[in-house]
């Protein structure tokens, strides 16, 4: 499998992921943020990123993370999954994922 064959299957993954999350799974909701899903097949559940193009979130300010979603938000930074991701999320989505990943350590 070459690289754009294995960052295809990640973005048909993450699309995937974002349609059954769109189901509004009530037991998801309670326990973790919302966009979580979405956003760990990439950035992990711990906020290390999958590879070393991919940035770590673990122990990020929310002031980075917050002015970096809402770059990809407006257009102003690029990238076209967290483009489509970040203007998914409502407001209130986007603060949980952000003191998400905030609030893990960061690595050392």
């Amino acid at each position: 499998m070459s690289w754009n064959d294995g960052r295809k299957a990640r973005v048909w993954g993450c699309a995937l992921v974002a349609a059954v999350l769109g189901s509004g799974s009530p037991a998801l909701a309670q326990t973790e943020p919302r966009f979580l899903m979405t956003c760990a097949p990439c950035h992990g559940f711990d906020g290390i990123g999958y590879d070393g193009a991919t940035p770590n979130l673990a122990g990020r300010s929310r002031d980075y993370l917050h002015g970096q979603l809402t770059a990809f938000r407006s257009g102003t930074r690029r990238h076209p999954l967290m483009t489509f991701f970040s203007g998914q999320m409502t407001q209130d989505e986007m603060l949980q994922i952000i003191d998400y990943y905030a609030r893990l350590p960061a690595p050392r």
